[in-house]
């Protein structure tokens, strides 16, 4: 059975025009290395009790703190979708137009259609720095230091097929814009995307 890589997927942009919850196209995205394993038995199916991160006060305030929160709650939201296959939260804070998260959604709902599952891969964001104001109509960047945990990739009888490594301190570029009351993430990847 081939596995496709879905860790460190912070190396593509994308670009839209509103959120809403469209479906994904399949299509590659780039991360580390993956390995098969020896096939050990770890679980014996996906989580069923995962739940997906609370909204936090203040994550729809037109700041600073809201953006920065925000950002938080977006990369938490990736987080529970590897191991959940639910994207729906994440889509409804999301530019449809998103062509990285697309190919993120994709790829991980094809390992889950062929009976497998994922663990691990949680994001954790370290840092958040903005380069713009909110208040200021328009898309508003922000540099993220941030790192994913390895992925392991399960198959249909619970067995690893393979091992996305560990994605260290790595800095990435979201791009979000404040509109209808609330934050709307436009794009994400690496800022030496050309």
């Amino acid at each position: 059975m081939g596995v496709v890589v879905v860790g460190s997927l912070f190396l593509a942009g994308c670009q839209g025009s509103e959120a809403g919850n469209s479906p994904p196209a399949s299509g590659g995205a780039a991360g580390p290395s993956v390995s098969s394993t020896s096939g050990t038995a770890l679980s014996p199916g996906p989580a069923a009790d995962l739940q997906p991160p609370e909204k936090p006060p203040g994550v729809d305030a037109e700041s600073q703190q809201g953006l920065e929160a925000f950002t938080r709650y977006w990369f938490g939201l990736l987080s529970y979708g590897y191991e959940s296959n639910d994207w729906a939260p994440l889509q409804a804070v999301t530019d449809r137009g998103c062509g990285t998260c697309t190919n993120v959604i994709g790829e991980v709902r094809k390992h889950y259609e062929s009976g497998g599952w994922i663990t691990g891969g949680r994001v954790t964001v370290n840092s958040i720095a903005t380069t713009g104001e909110p208040g200021v109509q328009g898309p508003i960047s922000s540099y993220v230091e941030l790192e994913q945990a390895e992925l392991k990739y399960l198959d249909r009888s619970g067995r690893e097929a393979a091992v996305s490594d560990a994605l260290p301190l790595t800095r990435s570029i979201t791009i979000a814009v404040h509109k209808n009351n609330r934050w709307v993430m436009l794009d994400f990847g690496s800022p030496n995307v050309s």
